[in-house]
């Protein structure tokens, strides 16, 4: 039983990460300028990708509340996880 709840934790992560690299892009699509690729490149270079990240992050939330709501907590756990990885990332940006 406790490799099926490893199992869903590591589902859930995943999909924190794919609501990330998701909220990311529709983020660069809708406020940028430029490409994804040109915008990445951009804020790569000037340190600005985990404000990206930061907006990007949002998206988790609908996916965290989908799975409590359904009852899968679990899935929401690794969400959680997903979205706290990401805040210690900017975390980590931000300090250095």
């Amino acid at each position: 039983m406790k490799n099926n709840k490893i199992k869903l934790i590591i589902t859930g992560f995943v999909i924190g990460v794919i609501a990330t690299v998701i909220g990311s892009l529709l983020w660069i699509l809708g406020f940028s300028d430029y490409g994804i690729a040109t915008t990445i490149d951009l804020a790569v270079k000037e340190e600005l990708l985990s404000p990206i990240l930061s907006a990007g992050a949002l998206l988790n939330l609908v996916a965290f509340f989908i799975f409590l709501k359904q009852k899968k907590i679990y899935q929401a756990r690794g969400v959680m996880i997903a979205t706290l990885l990401v805040a210690i990332y900017v975390l980590y940006q931000k300090m250095s």
